[in-house]
C-alpha cells in the first residue's frame, strides 16, 4: 500500500487508489472546517484540470440553477468587472473554459497547460463561486427581463428577453428536448428530476432576483461543495489555493441537499401529451417512447450491466432491439433517446421511434416487449457480449476525443457519483 500524501493543514486525506490502465492516483480528501471535498486524479499529465461543482436541487422549473450559474460569471468581490469569464477566455492560455448547469449539479470547470495561466483562472472561478456580485441589472440582462419592441406592423409591444430565456427557448423548441422533459416529468414524479434545470421559457419569467439570491446563499457554500483536479500539480498545492481564496473565510453549515429514491408506479402509466408544430408541416408526427427507471448510478456493477446492455440491444443495426425498430415499418426510425441515461441518482432506459402514428402505439409497446422476452429467453451471441464489452473499454481509456482534455473526461465521468 502506497503512502498516504501530502495534504495542506486545512484538510485531512480519507483515502487513496491507484488506477494502472488509466495511470492515475484517485486522492480524497475533506475540508476539516467546512467539510468540503477534495478529489485529486494525480497523473503525469502537463494540462491540469480544476472544477468545482455544488449540489443544486431545483423545486421548480424557473430554471434558477442554469441563471444563477450564468449571473455568477458576471463579476464578484475581487474581480467586480463586466464579464471577467469572458475576459479570461480571450486572454488566457486555457485549453478549456466553461460552465455547466445539470439536473442536480452545477459545475464551473477549466484546463490550462501552463501553471501560471491555471492559478490565475483558479482565483478568478474560486471567487467567481463563492464571491459572486450577483448585480440585478446582470440578472436582468442574464435571466430575464421586459423590452419594447415594433412588431410586424410597426406597433411597440412588450417581449421578454434574457440570455437564459433565449438559450432555453431554443432548446426547447426542439421536440427532442421536449419529448426528454415530458418523459421525466413522469419517471421522476416526486424527485428534483422533475423540472426542468435549464428552465422552461414559459416558467422562467417568474424568477425572481430575491429568489436567485436565497438560491445561491442557501446552495453556493463548501459545505455543498465538490472540488475536483486533475494533472501533475500536488492536491496540496491545489487546496493551498483553495484555502487561500476561500475557504479560509467559511465555517461549516448544515446542508440537507440530497436525492431520494424515486417512488415506483404499481403499473406501467400510458401518457400522451403534445407539441407545438408548425401549420402543415408534414414532419410534425408522433413520437413512440417507452421508458424505464432502473436503479442506482452509483452501484457500479449494475451500471456496467446496465451499460453492456444497453449496448447489446441498441448498439448497431444488427443488435436485436434497433434491428426491431429500424425494420418494424413504424415511423421514420429509432427516437434519439434510445439508450441508457445513468448520470442522475437513478439510471432510466429509453427506446423509441420518431415520426410514427399514435395509432400504432400499441404496437409499437408489443413490438418492444416480444424483442425483449425474446432476448431474455434466448439470449445474444458470446461474440455480440464481447464486442459491446469491447467498445466500452476503448470509450473508458481514449486519451483525448469530446474535445475535452484527458483529466477533464475522467473528472465528468466520475461527477455525478460524486455529487
Amino acid at each position: 500500500m502506497s503512502a498516504a500524501p501530502k495534504s495542506h493543514p486545512a484538510f485531512k486525506f480519507l483515502r487513496q487508489q491507484t488506477i494502472d490502465s488509466l495511470n492515475i492516483r484517485i486522492q480524497q480528501y475533506e475540508h476539516v472546517k467546512t467539510g468540503a471535498l477534495h478529489i485529486h486524479l494525480a497523473s503525469d499529465q502537463a494540462e491540469n484540470v480544476f472544477l468545482v461543482a455544488l449540489r443544486t436541487m431545483a423545486k421548480d422549473s424557473s430554471g434558477v440553477a442554469h441563471v444563477l450559474e450564468h449571473t455568477a460569471l458576471c463579476g464578484s468581490e475581487k474581480f467586480p468587472v463586466r464579464d471577467p469569464f469572458f475576459m479570461m477566455i480571450r486572454r488566457s492560455l486555457n485549453t478549456f473554459m466553461n460552465a455547466f448547469t445539470s439536473s442536480d449539479w452545477t459545475a464551473y470547470p477549466f484546463a490550462s497547460r501552463n501553471k501560471k495561466d491555471f492559478n490565475n483562472l483558479l482565483e478568478v472561478y474560486l471567487d467567481a463561486v463563492f464571491f459572486a456580485r450577483l448585480d440585478a441589472l446582470d440578472f436582468a440582462q442574464e435571466g430575464h427581463r421586459v423590452e419594447l419592441i415594433d412588431d410586424e406592423e410597426g406597433q411597440p409591444s412588450l417581449t421578454y428577453k434574457g440570455v437564459v430565456f433565449n438559450e432555453m427557448k431554443g432548446a426547447m423548441s426542439s421536440p427532442v428536448s421536449q419529448l426528454w422533459q415530458t418523459l421525466t416529468k413522469y419517471l421522476f414524479p416526486s424527485t428534483t428530476y422533475h423540472f426542468n434545470s435549464g428552465g422552461e421559457p414559459s416558467d422562467i419569467p417568474d424568477l425572481t432576483h430575491d429568489q436567485l439570491l436565497a438560491f445561491y446563499k442557501r446552495h453556493y457554500h463548501p459545505s455543498n461543495a465538490l472540488f475536483m483536479t486533475s494533472g501533475d500539480i500536488p492536491a496540496e498545492v491545489h487546496q493551498a489555493a483553495f484555502q487561500k481564496h476561500a475557504l479560509s473565510r467559511f465555517s461549516a453549515q448544515k446542508i440537507d441537499l440530497f436525492v431520494a429514491d424515486e417512488k415506483r408506479y404499481l403499473s406501467p402509466l400510458k401518457v400522451q401529451e403534445s407539441y407545438p408544430a408548425a401549420a402543415h408541416d408534414k414532419q410534425a408526427k408522433s413520437h413512440l417512447v417507452l421508458g424505464w427507471l432502473l436503479g442506482h448510478s452509483t452501484d457500479l456493477r449494475r451500471q456496467m450491466q446496465a451499460n453492456l446492455l444497453a449496448r447489446v440491444l441498441l448498439d448497431n443495426s444488427a443488435s436485436p432491439l434497433r434491428k426491431e425498430l429500424e425494420t418494424c415499418g413504424i415511423g421514420t426510425g429509432p427516437s434519439q433517446l434510445c439508450g441508457l441515461e445513468d448520470s442522475n441518482k437513478e439510471m432510466t432506459f429509453v427506446c423509441g421511434l420518431e415520426g410514427a402514428d399514435t395509432n400504432d402505439a400499441d404496437k409499437f409497446e408489443n413490438l418492444v416487449m416480444d424483442c425483449l422476452k425474446n432476448v431474455e429467453d434466448k439470449g445474444v451471441s458470446q461474440s455480440e457480449v464481447e464486442a459491446a464489452l469491447h467498445q466500452l473499454e476503448l470509450g473508458q481509456r481514449e486519451i483525448g476525443g469530446d474535445g475535452y482534455p484527458f483529466g477533464m473526461q475522467l473528472i465528468l465521468r466520475a461527477l455525478p457519483a460524486a455529487i
